[in-house]
């Protein structure tokens, strides 16, 4: 590599979180822990006790937890390839404003823009 590349990564390897798993960094794989742990235990908690096996029914669900986490960072892996830092964080938060939860704060319109002045407003 020459200096010019290095000067170009530098500050973006500086500046990201460092990837641990699959591309993730460790604050992506704490929220697909959380969100894998609160789907999967209680469901295969709930279903098990039907049949009796209620505790059985925590273990099975951490399994599956695991098994959420490896394929929650394969998708995160797939979205995040060739694109910049941030990006899918703001496609979800676009996605939420689409939706109405939670207001954005962009201009999502394309166009013309103008500034409300014009030469002739000038007095000179």
């Amino acid at each position: 590599m020459d200096s010019r590349e290095d000067s170009e990564l530098l500050p973006t390897r500086l500046n990201a979180e460092p990837p641990v798993f699959k591309g993730c960094s460790i604050s992506e794989l704490i929220v697909l822990a959380g969100l894998s742990a609160a789907i999967f235990i209680p469901l295969s908690v709930i279903l098990l006790s039907f049949v009796g096996y209620a505790m059985m029914g925590i273990g099975i669900g951490s399994l599956l937890s695991i098994a959420g986490i490896v394929a929650g960072a394969t998708q995160l892996q797939k979205m995040k390839r060739g694109r910049p830092l941030g990006y899918y964080q703001l496609q979800i938060a676009l996605l939420f404003d689409n939706a109405g939860i939670k207001k954005l704060g962009v201009i999502k319109q394309s166009g013309h823009w103008r500034i409300g002045r014009t030469n002739n407003d000038r007095k000179i």
